[in-house]
């Protein structure tokens, strides 16, 4: 029985989560939910899940509370509370799926505790990837990401010789203005610069993904994932997005 704690329970990567978690529910048992704002999804996810915590933005604790009833779920603050949740003793599994730069304090923490760590955020690592890492060795906490760039890079890793990892490729589709000359930039709108050709993302990412700030996060991220130098990735535009992330060795081999 792994025992896992979800921050960001109420985005994307924390609703799949939870649904491998229905899907084995002798596997794994939920001792922490946390969300932002969605506090009614994160009530639901607490009715179903039943764990011991969940943590929402201060404004909306007494919204949860409410809506919870009589659970035993003991409502937390989101903005003080996520780095205790992440470091607790009874959990082995620390999913990060909350954006920006609030998921750096969980993940140090969680980093310091020896935790299983998935991280699904950049913006810590971008921050403070070097420091995260040195903890992570420290203390034996293994860190799993979950982004599809990194998570693939992660597995094409697994079991080779370091020495033997040549160079690491991150794709990059071009976002929304690939094919659109500079000239007409002055006059695009705003659903112009949000419409992604192959993605549906939030605003903020979208707009990075198309001035390629989010491939410049990814480039770093990789770095301090992986402790490989700078010159050893690479980044290809690949419109069709069909790969994410390629892996090349010594050989040739990729």
């Amino acid at each position: 029985m792994k025992r896992i704690v979800i921050l960001g329970s109420t985005g994307s990567i924390g609703i799949n989560a939870l649904k491998v978690v229905s899907r084995f529910p002798g596997r794994f048992q939920v001792v922490g939910l946390t969300a932002c704002g969605n506090w009614e999804l994160l009530a639901s996810q607490v009715k179903a899940f039943q764990p011991k915590y969940a943590a929402i933005d201060q404004k909306f604790i007494p919204d949860l509370r409410s809506a919870v009833g009589k659970q035993k779920t003991k409502v937390l603050d989101a903005q003080q509370d996520l780095p205790f949740l992440a470091s607790l003793a009874e959990v082995d599994i620390v999913i990060l799926a909350v954006s920006g730069r609030i998921a750096l304090e969980p993940f140090l923490s969680a980093a310091k505790a020896g935790k299983q760590i998935a991280p699904a955020n950049k913006e810590a690592l971008v921050i403070a990837g070097d420091m995260i890492m040195s903890a992570a060795r420290w203390s034996g906490a293994k860190v799993i990401p979950v982004d599809s760039e990194q998570s693939a890079i992660f597995q094409c890793l697994q079991g080779q010789n370091k020495a033997e990892l040549e160079k690491i490729y991150l794709t990059a589709s071009g976002g929304a203005l690939y094919n659109i000359p500079g000239s007409r930039f002055d006059a695009l709108t705003v659903n112009d610069i949000l419409k992604h050709p192959r993605w549906k993302m939030g605003k903020k990412i979208t707009v990075d993904s198309a001035t390629l700030m989010n491939k410049g996060f990814e480039v770093i991220e990789a770095q301090r994932l992986f402790s490989v130098e700078v010159k050893q990735i690479e980044v290809v535009v690949h419109p069709q997005a069909i790969i994410h992330s390629m892996v090349c060795f010594c050989d040739g081999s990729i």
